[in-house]
């Protein structure tokens, strides 16, 4: 009820002295008014004025306009925003008309106001002989001369206006109102909070019971509220029942993927899942692989258990750099990619123009995790770095590479010239000039290789979803694995899991729906980049296979495009899939 809220703030003039200073504003000590109903001339101890608004006659009653009790008698009128009332305090009692529900609270006592009070657009009007109890003025109605006359005599000295410290209930008063007469099943409930202290002391403490947010049985469920003041003071229990209709909206799955915070991880049973979430329309996709910037991926062995030459590969222009290892030897090692110009004759010139990497951890999935997100955000400044002739040098070095420990690193490199770079575990005394001894480690299992691709980039139209459907990211056939050749045995190579790959996924017209990731090959964790913001699934710890889901996104409808990016982080385990779960229910 904002525009009542500016309807008496307009008002300030009249309404400052009531509400600053607590007592009544400034009036006649013997107030003789003429009000004509619908008409804004009023003639106050025979002088003509104009209000604001004017007197309503309704179904043979008359209505005072409540913005006008301050004028006309000196009785203050407050707005309570929080509350979203009208305070109206008189010589006889303190009034509260409450908006939300046409309630009205008499010193405390609660009621509905029936013909007492009616709301007209964004005006609230009192009932003429409702109200002169509590005035006491006296009051003639001329039908032939179609006026309201209206005598007021102010209370003597000694007979001041109710005050909150005279109230005969001086417990604070616990109410609340919901934001439909019935619910269906599975339909969310809108708690509106109305409870107060007459005294206008802090409520301290605020205790619900069966305050659901959502049913999923029809019947009748009783819902109560008691509130406690800042002085210990406990209110009188406030019930109402609310009514669920057996008529269904949503089930308790469902309700989860409408109204769950993006961002969360959902736990569900298997069958659950599987019941919604599989066998369900498969999304088509316009793919197109990019094969400008190769991808060099070192992860074999993973877990090394001697110093030497991990994998390696000439570059000349762009390329991708991907290294996953765990130190499997008993003591510290240092772990390094080295580049090597072995032009005679000319520099060349290596600019890193994006990175994500995390020192070595014993964490497998932080491990893979954090350079992932570094990585898609895209945010470090670009570096440079110049070979001269023949010149070998450390790429990247991690010299504390403790047992047990692992690395994941990504790089975007160009060059301008043909280098080598080399993926190697060295001895912490072994030096630059010793490299060209170490053995090449032979391939035990994983990826490695290189590739001829390292992004993936998928057109949808989302437009005509109507139903839960999905893709597949890394299953090796919706989802074709990259495949390269082994630099060192010259062999066919085949990137299981598209590691080190980055996915940009451009969805046109998504409906409203809710983007869901469901795992299906294991342990998972891996964030996603959502129009450019950082989405981890899940927000902490890791995912197992069909033991639940992260909601990622959530769309209006109106939204001309969503885009995701996605980039395997090591450890985690694929297929995973990506579901579109329209928002249809009306």
């Amino acid at each position: 009820m904002q525009p009542l809220r500016q309807l008496l703030l307009s008002l300030s003039a009249v309404f400052a002295l009531g509400v600053v200073s607590g007592q009544a504003a400034a009036a006649p000590e013997d107030s003789h008014l003429l009000l004509y109903p619908g008409n804004t001339a009023v003639y106050i101890n025979g002088s003509k004025t104009q209000t604001q608004v004017a007197t309503l006659e309704l179904n043979g009653r008359y209505y005072l306009p409540a913005a006008e009790l301050t004028g006309w008698f000196g009785i203050p009128v407050k707005w309570d925003e929080g509350k979203q009332a009208v305070q109206i305090t008189t010589p006889k009692a303190f009034l509260e008309y409450s908006l939300a529900d046409r309630t009205v609270l008499d010193n405390g006592a609660s009621r509905n106001w029936g013909t007492d009070a009616d709301l007209q657009g964004d005006r609230l009007y009192l009932e003429l002989t409702s109200l002169q109890p509590y005035i006491s003025f006296q009051a003639k109605v001329d039908q032939e001369l179609k006026r309201v006359e209206l005598r007021y005599v102010k209370p003597e000295a000694n007979r001041t206006l109710f005050t909150n410290d005279a109230a005969p209930n001086i417990k604070p008063v616990a109410k609340f109102t919901v934001d439909k007469e019935s619910y269906r099943i599975g339909e969310p409930i809108q708690y509106s909070n109305l409870s107060y202290d007459p005294k206008g002391t802090e409520l301290t403490d605020i205790n619900w019971i069966g305050n659901a947010r959502t049913i999923f049985t029809p019947g009748l469920y009783k819902v109560s509220l008691t509130v406690k003041d800042s002085l210990g003071n406990v209110s009188d229990t406030y019930s109402r029942n609310i009514l669920v209709k057996d008529e269904p909206y949503l089930d308790a799955f469902e309700h989860k993927v409408y109204y769950e915070p993006v961002g969360t991880y959902v736990r569900e049973e298997e069958a659950v899942l599987r019941k919604y979430l599989r066998g369900i329309p498969q999304i088509p996709k316009q793919e197109r692989k990019p094969a400008d910037r190769p991808l060099i991926v070192s992860d074999s062995p993973e877990t090394f258990t001697e110093k030497g030459i991990l994998y390696q590969e000439k570059v000349n222009g762009k390329a991708r750099l991907y290294a996953t290892h765990v130190n499997g030897m008993d003591r510290k090692m240092k772990f390094a990619i080295l580049v090597r110009n072995s032009d005679p004759t000319r520099s060349v010139t290596i600019k890193t123009t994006n990175q994500g990497e995390v020192y070595p951890s014993i964490y497998a999935n932080l491990m893979g995790n954090e350079p992932t997100i570094e990585f898609l955000q895209g945010k470090r400044a670009e570096q440079t770095m110049v070979l001269r002739p023949n010149e070998t040098a450390y790429y990247k070095a991690m010299p504390d590479f403790y047992p047990g420990q692992g690395i994941n690193v990504l790089y975007d490199v160009e060059t301008d010239g043909e280098v080598i770079f080399s993926f190697v575990a060295m001895e912490q005394e072994d030096e630059l000039d010793t490299i060209g001894l170490f053995p090449r480690l032979a391939y035990k299992g994983n990826v490695r290789g290189t590739f001829s691709g390292s992004e993936v980039q998928w057109n949808i139209d989302a437009s005509s979803i109507k139903s839960p459907s999905s893709f597949a990211i890394g299953d090796g056939t919706s989802d074709q694995f990259v495949t390269g050749t082994d630099f060192f045995s010259k062999e066919p190579a085949l990137n299981l899991g598209n590691y080190g790959v980055v996915y940009k996924i451009h969805i046109k017209a998504p409906p409203k729906m809710s983007v869901l990731i469901l795992p299906r090959g294991g342990v998972f964790k891996g964030p996603f980049l959502v129009n450019q913001k950082i989405v981890q699934t899940p927000p902490s710890g890791v995912m197992m296979d069909y033991q639940g889901y992260t909601i990622i996104a959530r769309t209006n409808g109106t939204e001309p495009s969503l885009d995701l990016e996605f980039s395997p982080a090591s450890g985690s385990a694929f297929p995973i899939d990506v579901i579109f779960y329209p928002l249809n229910r009306k």
